[in-house]
């Protein structure tokens, strides 16, 4: 291997930092053409040249998986949830919804994972805080698509600001320009039990909401819209002012959204869209895992908060919602 432009100190903290030869090998590379200062943006996620290395590592695809969260700090709390440490990395602040590092770490997940994050049946007895430690790795790649969550969000939040947009929509919009589409949002129109809808607003045995309990939550919160980049990989929740509802949003909290952000917010999606997919990656590792694996927070509030029953009257409201019908009942 060629070092004489690049610092040992870095070529030695990189095989610390768990880089193959093929990953540094790329580093090299990269530092000799002189495209970018890269004893810098090699600690950036998603920066350019991290997204080389992590392409061209011939590391397993589940080692390369779990090597991004460690770079980050990730581990589990006493109560299972994925925490993290300071470290020198983070996320690059220039990553974009739709960028190359979030369709690379997708597709490592699916090749390390190809029948989904599974558990074994004798397991689901098990505590849920018992069972996210039994699978530490399952539970960490599971919850840490909030942190690739907030690090789209951030970047449309920046976005908006840099370039004045009237509102959130009208930057996703931008960044994806034509590679976006509408989705079926039912897991996030979710009305919260005994405040939106009353116990005969749902339905006894399917356990979802009736037309009259939908109605009486659009009346209130409106309707909430989701985007997806065409990738599939990035989603966004959007309100009727086309705002984002998310967790990962500053002034969120404030607002006193937080509950319903995390109830009804975005999720990124490892998977593919399922009508282009035969091996139905998106039900494997998104629609399955968070019964078992969401934080303890999130497990709580979903006891609480109740979906849309999928029939033609919700469909209706939803392709209305898309053509631009705002159904939140106006404050006086």
């Amino acid at each position: 291997m060629e070092e004489s432009t690049c610092s040992s100190t870095i070529l030695e903290k990189l095989k610390q930092h768990g880089w193959d030869e093929a990953a540094i090998i790329a580093y090299v590379n990269y530092s000799e053409e002189g495209i970018l200062d890269c004893d810098l943006a090699i600690f950036l996620v998603g920066s350019e040249i991290y997204t080389e290395m992590f392409d061209k590592s011939q590391l397993s695809a589940n080692e390369k998986v779990m090597l991004v969260i460690d770079h980050l700090g990730g581990y589990l709390n006493e109560q299972g949830d994925l925490t993290f440490a300071k470290t020198a990395y983070k996320f690059c602040d220039q990553l974009p919804p739709g960028g190359p590092f979030f369709i690379h770490y997708a597709k490592a997940v699916q090749t390390a994972y190809p029948d989904g994050l599974t558990i074994a049946q004798k397991d689901k007895r098990l505590s849920k805080i018992a069972l996210k430690k039994k699978y530490a790795n399952e539970t960490k790649i599971h919850q840490f698509r909030n942190q690739l969550d907030k690090c789209a969000i951030n970047y449309v939040e920046n976005y908006k600001k840099r370039f004045e947009c009237s509102n959130d929509e009208a930057a996703i919009k931008r960044i994806l320009g034509n590679n976006w589409f509408y989705a079926d949002p039912q897991y996030h129109n979710r009305a919260r039990l005994a405040i939106d809808i009353m116990v005969n607003d749902r339905k006894k045995r399917a356990k979802t909401l009736t037309n009259k309990g939908l109605i009486k939550k659009i009346r209130k919160h409106g309707f909430y819209r989701k985007i997806l980049s065409g990738d599939y990989h990035s989603e966004f929740i959007l309100d009727e002012q086309g705002q984002l509802l998310s967790q990962c949003k500053e002034d969120v909290e404030a607002q006193g959204e937080l509950e319903n952000a995390i109830a009804n917010g975005e999720t990124f999606n490892y998977g593919e869209r399922p009508r282009v997919d035969q091996y139905q990656t998106h039900d494997k590792l998104d629609g399955n895992p968070p019964r078992y694996f969401d934080t303890n927070k999130r497990n709580e509030l979903k006891r609480e908060w109740i979906s849309p029953t999928d029939n033609w009257f919700y469909q209706l409201v939803r392709r209305l919602a898309e053509k631009g019908l705002r159904y939140k009942k106006k404050e006086n």
